[in-house]
Protein backbone atom coordinates (compact mmCIF):
# COMPACT_ATOMS: atom_id res chain seq x y z
CA UNK A 1 0.00 0.00 0.00
CA UNK A 2 2.88 2.32 0.76
CA UNK A 3 4.25 1.73 -2.74
CA UNK A 4 1.01 2.73 -4.37
CA UNK A 5 0.70 5.88 -2.37
CA UNK A 6 4.32 6.88 -3.04
CA UNK A 7 3.87 6.33 -6.75
CA UNK A 8 0.69 8.33 -6.86
CA UNK A 9 2.29 11.10 -4.83
CA UNK A 10 5.28 11.12 -7.14
CA UNK A 11 3.04 11.34 -10.24
CA UNK A 12 1.11 14.22 -8.70
CA UNK A 13 4.37 15.99 -7.84
CA UNK A 14 5.72 15.55 -11.40
CA UNK A 15 2.45 16.77 -12.95
CA UNK A 16 2.34 19.77 -10.66
CA UNK A 17 5.90 20.97 -11.19
CA UNK A 18 6.59 19.79 -14.73
CA UNK A 19 7.20 22.75 -17.05
CA UNK A 20 4.86 23.06 -19.94
CA UNK A 21 5.79 24.77 -23.20
CA UNK A 22 7.97 24.44 -26.26
CA UNK A 23 11.52 23.23 -26.34
CA UNK A 24 14.25 25.37 -27.86
CA UNK A 25 14.50 23.09 -30.89
CA UNK A 26 10.78 23.38 -31.58
CA UNK A 27 11.01 27.17 -31.44
CA UNK A 28 14.01 27.23 -33.78
CA UNK A 29 12.19 25.01 -36.29
CA UNK A 30 9.09 27.23 -36.25
CA UNK A 31 11.16 30.40 -36.62
CA UNK A 32 13.12 28.92 -39.54
CA UNK A 33 9.89 27.90 -41.30
CA UNK A 34 8.51 31.43 -40.87
CA UNK A 35 11.78 32.87 -42.24
CA UNK A 36 11.65 30.61 -45.31
CA UNK A 37 8.03 31.49 -46.03
CA UNK A 38 8.68 35.23 -45.66
CA UNK A 39 11.79 34.99 -47.88
CA UNK A 40 9.58 33.56 -50.61
CA UNK A 41 6.53 35.78 -50.07
CA UNK A 42 8.09 39.26 -49.77
CA UNK A 43 9.70 39.39 -53.25
CA UNK A 44 6.52 38.05 -54.82
CA UNK A 45 4.49 40.72 -53.04
CA UNK A 46 6.81 43.45 -54.35
CA UNK A 47 6.45 42.07 -57.88
CA UNK A 48 2.68 42.04 -57.58
CA UNK A 49 2.71 45.63 -56.35
CA UNK A 50 4.88 46.73 -59.29
CA UNK A 51 2.58 44.98 -61.79
CA UNK A 52 -0.46 46.66 -60.21
CA UNK A 53 1.14 50.09 -60.56
CA UNK A 54 1.97 49.44 -64.21
CA UNK A 55 -1.57 48.26 -64.95
CA UNK A 56 -2.94 51.32 -63.16
CA UNK A 57 -0.84 53.60 -65.37
CA UNK A 58 -1.95 51.80 -68.53
CA UNK A 59 -5.61 52.13 -67.49
CA UNK A 60 -5.11 55.83 -66.72
CA UNK A 61 -3.48 56.30 -70.13
CA UNK A 62 -6.54 54.72 -71.78
CA UNK A 63 -8.86 57.07 -69.87
CA UNK A 64 -6.76 60.06 -70.96
CA UNK A 65 -6.79 58.87 -74.59
CA UNK A 66 -10.56 58.30 -74.54
CA UNK A 67 -11.11 61.76 -73.08
CA UNK A 68 -8.85 63.26 -75.74
CA UNK A 69 -10.73 61.46 -78.53
CA UNK A 70 -14.05 62.70 -77.11
CA UNK A 71 -12.75 66.27 -76.95
CA UNK A 72 -11.49 66.05 -80.54
CA UNK A 73 -14.95 64.85 -81.63
CA UNK A 74 -16.65 67.70 -79.73
CA UNK A 75 -14.10 70.15 -81.10
CA UNK A 76 -13.20 71.01 -77.52
CA UNK A 77 -9.54 70.49 -78.34
CA UNK A 78 -7.45 71.02 -81.43
CA UNK A 79 -4.72 68.69 -82.56
CA UNK A 80 -2.43 71.69 -82.96
CA UNK A 81 -2.42 72.02 -79.17
CA UNK A 82 -0.84 68.59 -78.78
CA UNK A 83 1.16 68.29 -82.02
CA UNK A 84 4.11 67.36 -79.81
CA UNK A 85 3.95 65.46 -76.53
CA UNK A 86 2.73 67.78 -73.77
CA UNK A 87 1.39 67.35 -70.24
CA UNK A 88 -2.39 67.22 -69.79
CA UNK A 89 -4.05 70.56 -70.48
CA UNK A 90 -6.90 72.10 -68.53
CA UNK A 91 -9.49 70.94 -71.07
CA UNK A 92 -8.52 67.27 -70.62
CA UNK A 93 -8.29 67.63 -66.84
CA UNK A 94 -11.74 69.22 -66.74
CA UNK A 95 -13.21 66.51 -68.95
CA UNK A 96 -11.95 63.58 -66.84
CA UNK A 97 -12.61 65.44 -63.56
CA UNK A 98 -9.88 63.65 -61.57
CA UNK A 99 -6.32 64.01 -62.82
CA UNK A 100 -4.61 60.62 -62.80
CA UNK A 101 -1.13 60.35 -61.33
CA UNK A 102 1.70 58.16 -62.55
CA UNK A 103 2.28 55.31 -60.10
CA UNK A 104 5.10 53.22 -61.60
CA UNK A 105 7.59 56.03 -62.30
CA UNK A 106 8.50 58.42 -59.51
CA UNK A 107 7.83 62.00 -60.59
CA UNK A 108 6.49 60.89 -63.98
CA UNK A 109 3.86 62.81 -65.93
CA UNK A 110 1.38 61.66 -68.56
CA UNK A 111 2.14 63.29 -71.91
CA UNK A 112 -0.41 63.52 -74.74
CA UNK A 113 0.37 63.78 -78.44
CA UNK A 114 -2.07 63.98 -81.34
CA UNK A 115 -0.73 63.19 -84.82
CA UNK A 116 -2.11 64.77 -88.04
CA UNK A 117 -4.52 61.83 -88.55
CA UNK A 118 -6.10 62.35 -85.10
CA UNK A 119 -4.40 59.38 -83.49
CA UNK A 120 -3.75 59.93 -79.79
CA UNK A 121 -0.57 58.73 -78.06
CA UNK A 122 -0.09 58.79 -74.30
CA UNK A 123 3.43 58.40 -72.93
CA UNK A 124 5.23 58.49 -69.59
CA UNK A 125 8.98 59.10 -69.38
CA UNK A 126 9.36 58.43 -73.09
CA UNK A 127 7.58 55.07 -72.91
CA UNK A 128 4.35 54.67 -74.84
CA UNK A 129 1.39 53.44 -72.79
CA UNK A 130 -1.39 54.04 -75.28
CA UNK A 131 -2.28 52.68 -77.85
CA UNK A 132 0.22 49.92 -77.09
CA UNK A 133 2.20 49.53 -73.90
CA UNK A 134 5.97 49.62 -74.24
CA UNK A 135 7.75 46.40 -73.25
CA UNK A 136 10.23 48.33 -71.09
CA UNK A 137 7.76 50.36 -69.04
CA UNK A 138 8.78 51.46 -66.48
CA UNK A 139 12.36 51.65 -67.72
CA UNK A 140 13.11 54.74 -65.65
CA UNK A 141 13.33 54.16 -61.93
CA UNK A 142 14.93 57.48 -60.98
CA UNK A 143 12.86 60.66 -60.71
CA UNK A 144 11.96 62.00 -64.12
CA UNK A 145 11.97 65.67 -65.07
CA UNK A 146 9.43 66.73 -67.65
CA UNK A 147 9.98 69.49 -70.20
Amino acid sequence: MKNVSRKSLRKKFIRKYKKRGFTLIELIIVISIIAIVSAIAVPKYNGIQKDAKIKSDVASAKVIADATYALIAKEGITKATYISAKPLGDEIKAYIQVTPTVKAVTGGTFLVEIDPTDNVFVTVAGEELYPTQSEDYPSVTAPVTTP
